[in-house]
Formats: structure tokens, C-alpha cells, sequence
């Protein structure tokens, strides 16, 4: 063969070293070693990084740095979760399909979820009555972003739609901004809350379909 693979010639090369060391090195009777070779004197010759066995100077492997702990979800998600309550039955009025406002009724759920990191919002609303009734449900994933100093939420629903946007909650009141995109389009949207009374939140919602120039109400609601 007149060709070698790089692990090849390094075994050979090794294996050279070894056998020049064991020729040339000698110890004194007092352990130290033959005059041309140096000795770390601070570890007694043995590689950095490794401990020395008093016994025979054998070199032991040192053990590797213990794992970091894993991270915690943040405190404000037990927090939050107290102050919104479990499950909560809600009536108001909402925009149907027709972009006109109908009496709704339905339930508002929100639980820790994803190892405690999120808050899982289930919303079940029954819209109308007789042959214009239609039903909405959604679902809400709320985490707290210390970096940012807010609330990032994402949802769905089941019309198709999806909500991406940041919100605040302190001292009861809740207020979120977020972009809004459905079969309509895309659209400003931005959730007001005032869960002070536990026993009586109210929250409604507004949206802009031109950038912020103009708003319009799209829901209002009170959950007990």
C-alpha cells in the first residue's frame, strides 16, 4: 500500500516517541527524573488538569463539573393564575360572522400547561340563536418574559384565525396589543381587562383593519 491514513501515521509516530522516552528517560534513587527532561514540579509531572495518587504518582482523571439546575417557570404564572381564577361562565356581546353584534354566552378555563411555563386559556362561546347561532372557541398560550418585562401570547381559533401579541397584567388590570390574522385579513387588536373583582372580571376587545387609524369594538364581557 502506498498510501497511509493520517491515524495511521500518528500511531506510528507515537509509538516511536514511547520508545525513545523509555531508552533515554532513568530515574535517580531519590525519584526524580534523568537530567534533560523536566518535571512539573507543582503537580509532580502529571498532565494538567489530572490528580496525582499519592501512592504511585499515577495520574486519576478528574471529574467533570456537576450539571447546571434546570430552569424554573417564572413565579408571575401561580401569581397570575390565582388572581384569574379556574373557570369562570361569561356573558356579553360579540361581532358574528355578519360583523354584527350578538349575545353570547360560554366559559372561560385557564390552567398551567407545558410543565407549568404556560398558561393554557380554553374559551367556548356560543354566539346568536336559531339559524344565525354559530359557536367560537378558542385557545390562548400565555408565558412571562422577564428579558422583555411582559406577557408573550399566542391563539387560536376555530375559525382559522391566530393571535400573536404582548400584554401587561398589574394590579389587576389586563391590557394586550397583538396582530390578529384570519380569513378578513390581518388586523390591530388589543384586549382590555379588569379582573380587580374576582367575582366580576370584564374584559373587551377592539380592532383596527387600518393600521391603528380606526378602532372598532368587536366584544365585551362579563365572566363570574
Amino acid at each position: 500500500m502506498k498510501t497511509f491514513s493520517i491515524s495511521m501515521i500518528s500511531l506510528i509516530a507515537m509509538t516511536g516517541l514511547a520508545f525513545a522516552q523509555a531508552k533515554t528517560t532513568t530515574t535517580t534513587s531519590t525519584g526524580s527524573a534523568a537530567a534533560g527532561v523536566k518535571v512539573d514540579a507543582k503537580a509532580g509531572g502529571a498532565a494538567a488538569g489530572a490528580k496525582v495518587d499519592a501512592k504511585g504518582g499515577a495520574a486519576l482523571p478528574v471529574a467533570p463539573p456537576a450539571p447546571p439546575a434546570p430552569p424554573k417557570p417564572p413565579a408571575e404564572i401561580a401569581a397570575a393564575l390565582k388572581a384569574m381564577g379556574r373557570t369562570k361562565t361569561c356573558v356579553g356581546q360579540g361581532m358574528g360572522p355578519d360583523m354584527q353584534m350578538v349575545a353570547f354566552k360560554g366559559t372561560v378555563s385557564q390552567k398551567a400547561d407545558l410543565d407549568g411555563w404556560f398558561i393554557r386559556q380554553n374559551i367556548v362561546m356560543n354566539m346568536g340563536k336559531g339559524k344565525t347561532a354559530s359557536k367560537m372557541k378558542m385557545e390562548m398560550l400565555s408565558t412571562w418574559d422577564a428579558k422583555i418585562g411582559k406577557w408573550r401570547v399566542v391563539g387560536v381559533s376555530n375559525d382559522g384565525g391566530t393571535t400573536v401579541g404582548t400584554a401587561d397584567m398589574k394590579d389587576g388590570k389586563y391590557e394586550m396589543v397583538a396582530e390578529m390574522t384570519s380569513g378578513m385579513g390581518t388586523a390591530s387588536f388589543k384586549d382590555h381587562g379588569d379582573m380587580t373583582d374576582p367575582k366580576n372580571i370584564k374584559f373587551w376587545g377592539e380592532m383596527s383593519m387600518d393600521k391603528g387609524k380606526t378602532w372598532i369594538k368587536v366584544y365585551e364581557q362579563t365572566c363570574k
